[in-house]
């Protein structure tokens, strides 16, 4: 990919100042909480990008960029300066008028005499010439046998050290879209059959040479159409051509036969015109068309409830597709609270995931059975060396809990992590939805995971890209996700920009709420705060209580005492025999 191509997808809408593509806004900060405008300049000839704005002040080479959105730089020639630097012979062949020989072999190819005076074909030696002009002067010659080319013969050739361009450029004009074809009795074909705004490239499928000399004249046309011959050399053409020009403008052919000729010989006018017409737009991911979309069904939108009315009233709950950003000084009781919500969801029949950056998975899982649990089903052990107490499960509670979320409730394992953890944490998550179909994720948390080949300037870039691949991933498998991110601040009420990083975290995100510890005095422990919501538009506030026995936070209206499913859940045989200890096997 060139700067232009990278450009076009980019960086729209931008501006070209001189050498510098300059975007509307920067694609990695969006110009920030102010909205700050052209801050971002992408050099078409150092190869180098920078933003302006202190707080974002991206850097680096074209190729840097390139690797940011998952393309590869160009190396070969990409057209920056649009001049041909080769200086070009001008043609010495005579184009005659066109022959009886000329003029009965195209005939028997369905060309009419009236559309080789329109094109200007000529001969010369018995041969067709096809000439290209360009401002009424002839640039480039190419000929071609007036008869069957047999397998071993020259099919075409032209004048050497002329400058390619398109064939019939001076036909063409740039209110109309603009037809290419592969080769010039292709382009005679559509102009038979009503499309004259079209040209042939001059030479082979892998010669874009005459993509530089023409660019400039390409580039008014808003809108092109490219027919290619369906074999794998032009295919392969069509791809790449349209790559160069951008896809948001190019539609291509699919044809019935090899070219457009043979559609026209074997098929006649009609077929030939339907299928120029049926012209595809080249799909493109991120886009589809409004009316294609499936209606929602608000009384039914796919939602994980969190089993806290408060919360489900304001937000819809975890609504599928959507990352919710949690946010609160340390020991506030985000990540308890986190844990309460794959519990519920669970409870609601939905199979869960999470990422621990904090807890080794048996300190998780210890936390996790004691909320399961509940207050009266947990005993209280002293522990004299620490002078304090300790909870644990019986035995019996413990087994039954195992099982209620046995093959439902899965845990990255944060022994494996190294540097590139955060794909290693998408490549598991993955795994998760498609062998396990978890519908509810948890990264707890952002700061924890460590990103690969990071450096003080890069660490909140990887932590930008590493949210809008969650959210990426989030609403490609309609799925949520929980996100634990610390807040840059210890002291005062939170708000969105609060957030350690940079803004375009909770930007990105659909929900972002905020976890504090508060005076007891008020009824509650904890205050949950929404601080952005996007479907709902909610700002509310609503306080939780605190179990220190159980580890549960709850409303103050239902209490801490409430049951899940496996207390009530029926035992298989083999647990039964397990709890009462008993042994009827021979050994």
């Amino acid at each position: 990919m060139n700067t232009h191509d990278f450009a076009r997808r980019y960086l729209a809408p931008y501006k070209t100042k001189g050498n510098e593509i300059v975007p509307h806004v920067c694609p990695f900060c969006k110009g920030g909480s102010s909205h700050d405008k052209e801050t971002f300049a992408l050099n078409t000839v150092n190869q180098t990008y920078n933003c302006k704005r202190g707080s974002c002040g991206v850097q680096g080479h074209f190729t840097q960029l390139c690797k940011e959105f998952g393309e590869t730089a160009e190396k070969e020639n990409t057209f920056e300066m649009y001049k041909p630097k080769k200086v070009f012979k001008k043609p010495i062949t005579v184009v005659e008028p066109i022959i009886s020989q000329v003029e009965e072999y195209l005939q028997l190819r369905k060309i009419s005499k009236s559309t080789l005076e329109k094109m200007k074909v000529g001969s010369n030696g018995g041969n067709i010439v096809f000439p290209y002009y360009k401002n009424g002067e002839l640039i480039f010659v190419k000929f071609r046998p007036a008869k069957k080319v047999n397998k071993g013969e020259r099919k075409a050739w032209r004048e050497e050290g002329t400058e390619p361009i398109l064939w019939n450029m001076d036909n063409c004009t740039n209110d109309k879209p603009l037809f290419i074809t592969e080769g010039e009795i292709d382009a005679l074909s559509l102009c038979e059959v009503g499309f004259d705004n079209v040209c042939s490239i001059p030479s082979g499928t892998e010669d874009f040479t005459w993509l530089e000399t023409c660019w400039e004249w390409i580039e008014k046309f808003k809108k092109v159409v490219i027919c290619g011959d369906m074999d794998d050399a032009g295919r392969e053409m069509v791809r790449k051509l349209s790559q160069k020009l951008g896809t948001y403008r190019v539609s291509i052919v699919e044809l019935s036969r090899k070219d457009a000729n043979e559609v026209l010989y074997y098929e006649g006018k009609e077929s030939l015109q339907a299928q120029i017409k049926n012209a595809k737009d080249i799909p493109i991911i991120g886009l589809i068309e409004l009316a294609n979309v499936k209606r929602l069904d608000v009384m039914n939108m796919p939602t994980v409830l969190t089993g806290i009315k408060e919360l489900d009233k304001s937000t819809g709950g975890s609504i599928l597709g959507d990352l919710s950003v949690w946010t609160g000084k340390r020991g506030e009781g985000k990540s308890t609270l986190m844990g309460q919500l794959l519990i519920e969801a669970i409870e609601a029949g939905h199979n869960v995931c999470a990422y621990s950056g904090e807890l080794n998975a048996d300190r998780f899982k210890y936390w996790i059975d004691l909320q399961c649990a509940g207050k009266k089903n947990i005993e209280k052990y002293f522990d004299s060396a620490r002078d304090k107490e300790v909870m644990y499960l019986k035995k019996d509670v413990e087994q039954k809990i195992e099982n209620w979320y046995k093959g439902k409730f899965f845990l990255y394992d944060n022994t494996i992590s190294d540097d590139n953890e955060e794909t290693s944490i998408l490549k598991v998550f993955e795994y998760a939805v498609k062998r396990y179909d978890c519908k509810l994720f948890l990264v707890d948390n952002l700061m924890t995971a460590r990103y690969s080949n990071s450096t003080e300037t890069d660490y909140f870039l990887k932590q930008i890209k590493f949210v809008a691949d969650l959210i990426q991933f989030a609403n490609k498998y309609s799925v949520h996700i929980h996100l634990v991110a610390h807040p840059k601040k210890t002291k005062g009420a939170l708000d969105n920009d609060d957030i350690s990083g940079r803004a375009e975290i909770t930007n990105l995100a659909h929900n972002v709420y905020s976890v504090e510890r508060v005076d007891s005095d008020n009824g509650f422990d904890v205050m949950v705060s929404i601080l952005k919501n996007r479907w709902e538009g909610s700002k509310d506030k609503f306080g939780l209580n605190y179990c220190k026995t159980s580890k549960r936070l709850y409303p103050p209206t239902t209490g801490p005492l409430k049951r899940y499913g496996w207390e009530t859940a029926k035992n298989p045989e083999w647990l039964d025999k397990l709890l009462t200890h008993e042994d009827d096997s021979p050994f």
